[in-house]
């Protein structure tokens, strides 16, 4: 199947079905909703419109968006998602602080990136060559990858210097915005790039599509795979660097919880489950409406077992109008 087919195939599709409630939704209904949820915080909640929360709210969401808009390449590849980003994450910071205290952030920068790499390449070869389940695959990993950090780390908090390059990246703003925001905004351009203006990712939504046709086509599949994984790491990488800079400080639990937050994130921008369907512009708005959200509810003294199930309850829903809007297109 050539390029051009797929692509006048997914343009009838889209034409047909434009006008479809459920489809929209599931497509485009993350830019109201989180402009919708916004507009409710200025209006009705109590501090959320200040300088100072908003600033915290960018903090907050840095590091998780950039894990997410790199985990979008797993999802839309159809292996659904990346579980190690826990431990990449943790361990990106931990040598990022560890290393840089006793050798410098080159070299600290340079060890990061190829544990970055050897995550990505190890679950891609597992997933894309040998077909093993993602989700077995990347557990795995995330256990090996925290019992090695834990083992050589000892458990410790590492801090960085109050004087150091670290702790200065993470308290730089440009005017209020936090610099770990605007890379989590160079990060999400950079991937948007990859993923629509690149022959990678085109064959990427080809291959969560439709592996068959997409490996009949020629393409080397299993590298397809790797790619998304190794773009995921390394995401992580610089989301581990991202949290550390936030406290100058690493620990091998700093990340817990970071891989469903970016599913979160990824399902409620539209990004299908499934596979071929996804953008990591919509990504990082499902990552400002899950930050805006989890701030609201804190702000309104809602206790974090009523925050999980909120953003639980959301993935329950958007998975479940992915699914309906699926079985409209195909009709």
């Amino acid at each position: 199947m050539t390029t051009q087919s797929i692509e006048t195939i997914g343009e009838v599709g889209i034409k047909q079905n434009k006008f479809n409630l459920l489809v929209w939704i599931s497509e485009r209904g993350v830019f109201v909703f989180t402009a919708l949820l916004i507009l409710f915080g200025v209006f009705f909640v109590n501090g959320f419109a200040s300088v100072i929360n908003i600033t915290d709210v960018f903090y907050r969401a840095a590091p998780i968006g950039i894990v997410a808009v790199g985990m979008t390449f797993v999802v839309i590849s159809a292996n659904y998602l990346d579980l190690s980003v826990v431990a990449q994450v943790a361990t990106a910071a931990v040598i990022l602080i560890g290393v840089s205290n006793d050798y410098g952030l080159p070299l600290a920068f340079a060890v990061a990136l190829f544990v970055a790499v050897l995550y990505g390449v190890v679950n891609g070869v597992a997933v894309g060559v040998f077909k093993a389940n993602a989700v077995i695959v990347t557990l795995s990993t995330t256990f090996i990858g925290l019992g090695i950090l834990r083992w050589l780390s000892g458990g410790s908090i590492f801090f960085g210097p109050e004087d150091g390059p670290v702790r200065a990246f993470g308290q730089a703003k440009i005017g209020s915005v936090p610099l770990s925001a605007i890379v989590l905004i160079l990060v999400t351009a950079i991937l948007w790039f990859v993923l629509t203006r690149t022959n990678f990712g085109f064959v990427v939504r080809s291959f969560g599509s439709n592996k068959e046709a997409t490996r009949l086509s020629g393409v080397n599949t299993p590298l397809v795979v790797i790619g998304a994984f190794v773009i995921t790491a390394i995401s992580a990488m610089l989301a581990g660097f991202v949290l550390a800079a936030f406290s100058n400080t690493a620990v091998s639990t700093m990340s817990d919880g970071y891989d469903f937050q970016a599913l979160a994130a990824i399902i409620i921008g539209g990004t299908s489950v499934f596979g071929g369907k996804g953008s990591v512009l919509r990504t990082l708005l499902g990552v400002i409406f899950v930050s805006v959200l989890t701030n609201i509810l804190v702000l309104s003294s809602i206790g974090f077992g009523l925050q999980q199930m909120a953003i639980g309850a959301l993935i329950v829903v958007a998975v479940s109008v992915d699914a309906l809007a699926r079985k409209v297109t195909k009709k």
